[in-house]
């Protein structure tokens, strides 16, 4: 009896649980994103329960269910939740799909020193994930985000390895304190660039360097490995940027880089190479065909006399010193190699987490002894101490090593030597062993070395004192250190021989440091009140941060060095020896406050304020404040609007209002200087140093305000997402120089009262979509990127005086309102007379229009120049005041619009993207081609005693494409004659007609560039399971693939700020790169 009892109590417990293990079981299966790669930390969550797990490093994962019939939960940051319902399945394959509605596969962004929810920002922010721009060959992201952001406008002006791009934010912002200092409006007009919260302001950095001449010129941020980066987020307005206060004028940067996640110790490799191709040169002619067109336009034009005492070089087409046909651009060019191998480890658990990585990047130029390298390390680690304190650290460093090539002149060891800019002698030289090395540059005697070191290390505490309020400490400590070594032997002065010009060797050296502590302490409190469906959100932030800076540059230079095996600057005469040094701090106290509150998560109220005190400024202008606010508003979670919601599944309202400011580049812009110049009976010699102008002591803060009104919206299930926002930019109290009278002891003084006011507006768009169904096996994501912007000058001194200058060029520029910044100022070109008819005539003299106050009659085949004032007589009114003469408002070298448009495709474990970037309407000069037609012109000087020989021994551009006026053909066609160009008449009066005083090489600089395509293919799981490996890709790119354009330069985007194309910019070269990451 008690033996039954037993067993059928055991029965009875043994049902229940014979029930639960025929209902429950184990539901296994991988996750991957659209492009086919696994998806490491995803949260897999029964639904309904706290049953859970995550996939780990090979996206796999394994849970036990209650039955098959639950649903489980797929989340991942930056992609679109899924529910799955099981139906029984016990193995699922789950794809991600990409969430449109935050722009940058991120849930959250940065807005100063808060965190914010990206449903709940009120700022306008664009966002780049970091798998968008890795394995792309480039030494620094900055290049990569062409097209990619909205409202950021960057143009890549030189290939060379190493330099940085022009970047400006929602239009240019400043002014040049004298036209054709570009490099000063550069810094002005740049962002602001944030790394894992610690402000780094590259123009800080080299704007001394660049002033003393002592830069190397590379970009700071080529430093940063590409592969480091997780996401980049481009605050573009004032709800934004004014958190930064002086340093977010112009847009803010922020960059957060990779740190540890997989539960398990996860080992990366990257490796690729490729080949730089040599870039496609302008047309030109040399031997036989350069002799047939010189000749032909001598007989053309000379008389019988002129003609007959022709060159030996033009005549004596057998003698081998003359009959050569030296392809002077091809001595310079040659294909080149790339390569690139990254090695990161990285884990992480619950109280720690990791991330270290290291990289080599090594891109040789196409112009020849120009060649790029760089060593990096970084290591990020999270330390949880306690359960209410945790650290981070970030420890970073990196050596770059610049080689750039030969010059051939000492006046700029900073410019390399312009290979494209037409100036080089005729083909018909030849050139022996020596005159080539003297031309190219021997490698083992000319150094030109440029150095640059950063290392950087920060240290952030985040300690839990209550519930909801936090205090964080961060400090941090960057360097960044540069020596540039130059040594040019005597035997490098070939063309300068020959021109009469040969200078003796000469040798430099430069050491610069910079400096830069930061510490930043901020104390948030985040509350919800009723929580439920109806809650309060509040988080209030509270900042103090202390930055300051110090820069110090050593230079030491000298010619006559004694010995070409000598290539420092050792044993110089001292005649001919310079030293100098240079010390400069500054430094800027902050205090902020931040305010973010929301109802419902539906009406969002953001305010902020800030004051900044600069050491830059005097005691009576110290401190800027910097107010902002913004509102949002989610329509689509209205209750009276979700019948839309299926059609419309997302829908914002925001708009932001706000004041941010910065300031002067010049550490002790408001105090007078003195100048050390030399001894005086043994005494030092101290005096006032007129040439850096008068200063004036109440110089401040310039001051940005900035409205913004924008509207996000998702559609169709998460199948199209848009991002649109209006904006109007006003910048006053720019820094300008004007030029004083001599009797004043000064040359120049420097203000920015509220005389200087520069207005931007403009619209930014992003769209993007799935373009097929989400069942579809193949994918395809498009996005369109578009800025428009309009640009004027809104103010000015002295009663809004309008005034001009002429640039570096020989271009005029215009400073009116109403007119945008570095408007062009010339003479309006409509073609060229043919026949005498054509030629207006004086109804009341009855002469003929002259040129230039009478000097020049015009005749056919001279240009025609818009007589605008109507008085019969044209010319550029130059050195006369006020007087303009004939020109006119003539060009906007400023673009209309820019933008980007990426397509991704997959199929499969296949990957496909096209990245094409464009620029609308601009106009640029195309000074290239007038020098080079100005050569025709060359005058007869120092061993040219003739016109013929002038033209004789200079190389000239192909002209057989310039369409350029000719007297037989102007006799036969009469009327009907079009020519591009007046008369190329070496013979004829020069009357400057090929000068760039008027519109005759203005051109259309508007492009479509096909930028970039990249085709990779992901190994199956099936394979890497074999190799014992996680994750396996090969991927090949092709960079700079082609571009689409009206205007007659090589590279439309290898223009200045100005809209000026030399010819002398690095060009832009073709990449092909093959490349395999692993993961293991």
């Amino acid at each position: 009896m008690t033996f039954r009892l037993r067993l059928l109590l055991l029965y009875c417990f043994c049902i229940p649980a014979f029930a639960l293990a025929q209902a429950s079981f184990t539901v296994k299966g991988s996750v991957k994103g659209e492009d086919g790669q696994v998806l490491a930390g995803v949260s897999v969550r029964e639904v309904g329960t706290k049953n859970g797990t995550t996939t780990d490093a090979s996206g796999n994962f394994s849970l036990r269910v209650a039955s098959g019939d639950v649903s489980l939960e797929f989340s991942y940051v930056g992609f679109v939740h899924q529910r799955v319902k099981l139906n029984g399945r016990q193995e699922l394959a789950i794809g991600l799909r990409n969430d449109l509605s935050n722009g940058a596969l991120k849930d959250v962004v940065v807005v100063g020193v808060q965190t914010q929810s990206r449903k709940t920002t009120t700022a306008a922010i664009s966002s780049v994930s970091g798998k968008a721009i890795e394995n792309l060959p480039s030494p620094s992201f900055d290049n990569l985000l062409q097209g990619r952001v909205p409202g950021m406008d960057v143009q890549v002006t030189s290939g060379e390895p190493g330099v940085s791009p022009s970047i400006t934010v929602r239009g240019n912002t400043r002014v040049s304190q004298s036209v054709g200092n570009l490099d000063q409006a550069h810094a002005l007009s740049g962002p602001l660039y944030v790394i894992d919260g610690v402000p780094v302001n590259p123009e800080d950095i080299s704007y001394n360097q660049d002033a003393a001449g002592t830069s190397t010129g590379t970009d700071f941020l080529a430093g940063i490995n590409v592969n480091d980066i997780e996401s980049i987020d481009v605050q573009k307005d004032a709800a934004a940027t004014a958190a930064w206060g002086s340093r977010g004028a112009n847009g803010v940067v922020y960059i957060k880089t990779k740190r540890g996640r997989s539960s398990k110790p996860e080992f990366y490799v990257n490796l690729y190479g490729g080949v730089v191709e040599e870039p496609k040169l302008l047309p030109t002619v040399t031997g036989t065909a350069e002799r047939a067109q010189k000749l032909g336009l001598l007989q053309t034009y000379g008389s019988y006399n002129n003609f007959s005492n022709l060159p030996q070089l033009l005549t004596d087409s057998v003698n081998p010193y003359f009959n050569n046909a030296t392809d002077w651009q091809g001595l310079f060019y040659r294909n080149a190699a790339v390569k690139n191998a990254d090695l990161s480890i990285s884990a992480a658990n619950e109280l720690v987490s990791y991330r270290v990585s290291m990289n080599y990047y090594d891109e040789q130029g196409t112009i020849k002894d120009f060649d790029f390298k760089r060593y990096s390390v970084r290591g990020n680690f999270d330390f949880r101490l306690s359960p209410k304190l945790n650290s981070q650290f970030v420890v970073s460093m990196s050596h770059s090593d610049r080689q750039r090539g030969a010059k051939l002149s000492n006046s700029d060891n900073n410019t390399p030597f312009n290979v494209n800019n037409g100036n080089l002698p005729s083909s018909f030289f030849g050139l022996n062993g020596f005159d080539s090395a003297n031309y190219l540059g021997l490698s083992s005697d000319l150094r030109n070395q440029n150095t640059n070191d950063w290392y950087s290390g920060s240290m952030t505490l985040n300690y839990d004192v209550l519930k909801g309020l936090r205090l964080t400490t961060q400090g941090s400590v960057s360097a960044s250190l540069s020596n540039k070594d130059y040594f040019r032997p005597s035997n490098q002065n070939a063309l300068e021989a020959q021109q009469g010009t040969s200078q003796p060797s000469y040798a430099e050296s430069d050491a610069n440091s910079y400096v830069e502590y930061f510490v930043s302490n901020a104390l948030n409190y985040a509350h919800t009140f009723n929580a439920g469906k109806h809650a309060h959100h509040l988080v209030v932030t509270g900042t103090q941060q202390f930055n300051e800076d110090i820069s110090k540059i050593t230079s030491a230079s000298g010619y006559n060095v004694p010995s070409n095996g000598i290539q420092v600057v050792s044993g110089i005469p001292q005649q001919y020896l310079t030293a100098s040094s240079d010390y400069q701090s500054s430094a800027i106290l902050s205090f902020a406050g931040q305010v973010q509150y929301d109802y419902d998560t539906r009406y969002i109220v953001y305010v902020a304020d800030r004051a900044d005190a600069s050491s830059r400024f005097g005691s009576d202008s110290k401190w800027g404040k910097f107010p902002s606010a913004g509102v949002g508003w989610i329509l689509s979670d209205e209750p009276y609007l979700q019948g839309i919601k299926p059609y419309v599944n997302y829908l914002k309202l925001r708009a932001s209002y706000g004041l941010s400011g910065q300031q002067s580049l010049d550490y002790y812009a408001p105090y007078n200087s003195y100048t050390v110049n030399g001894t005086y009976g043994g005494s030092t010699g101290i005096s006032p140093s007129f040439n850096n102008g008068l200063t004036k002591n109440d110089l401040t803060w310039s001051r940005t305000y900035q409205k913004d009104l924008g509207l996000e919206f998702q559609l169709l299930n998460g199948r199209v997402y848009a991002m649109a926002d209006i904006y109007d930019k006003t910048t006053e109290g720019d820094y300008f120089t004007f030029n004083l009278p001599f009797f004043t002891g000064y040359n120049q003084i420097t203000f920015n009262g509220n005389d200087l006011w520069v207005d931007n507006r403009g619209l930014d768009l992003s769209l993007t979509g799935h373009i097929l169904p989400e069942h579809s096996k193949f994918h395809w994501t498009s996005t369109l990127n578009l800025s428009f912007n309009k640009n004027v000058i809104a103010k000015l001194p002295n009663n809004n005086r309008t005034f001009e200058i002429d640039d570096y060029y020989g271009v005029g520029r215009i400073y009116a309102v109403g007119q945008p910044i570095y408007e062009m100022f010339q003479m309006k070109y409509a073609g060229v007379y043919n026949t005498a008819s054509q030629i207006p005539v004086n109804p009341i003299t009855g002469q003929r229009l002259t040129y230039f106050k009478g000097y020049y009659p015009v005749q056919p085949g001279y240009p025609i120049w818009i007589d605008q004032n109507h008085d019969y007589d044209v010319w550029s009114g130059e050195n006369n005041g006020d007087n303009y003469g004939d020109r006119i408002p003539s060009g906007n070298p400023n673009p209309k619009y820019t933008g980007g448009f990426i397509n991704d495709f997959s199929y499969k474990n296949f990957t496909l993207s096209v990245i094409s970037v464009f620029c609308g309407k601009r106009d640029i000069v195309n000074i290239y081609k007038q020098s080079q037609i100005a050569d025709v012109f060359s005058f007869p000087s120092g061993s040219y005693s003739s016109t013929a020989n002038a033209m004789a021994a200079n190389w000239l551009p192909n002209l057989s494409s310039l369409n350029y006026w000719v007297p037989s053909q102007a006799s036969k066609n009469g009327g009907s004659y079009n020519a591009s160009f007046p008369a190329l008449n070496p013979y004829g009066p020069n009357f400057y007609q090929f000068l760039p005083f008027s519109t005759m090489f203005n051109e259309n600089g508007a492009y479509f560039k096909v930028k970039s395509i990249i085709l990779a293919y992901t190994l199956p799981n099936s394979w890497t399971d074999k190799l014992k490996i996680t994750r396996a890709r090969i991927y090949g790119t092709v960079d700079n693939v082609y571009t689409f354009t009206h205007a007659t330069v090589p590279d439309p985007e290898a223009v200045n700020e100005l809209g000026i194309y030399t010819g002398g910019n690095y060009p832009v070269p073709h990449k092909f790169t093959f490349g395999v990451d692993v993961t293991f």
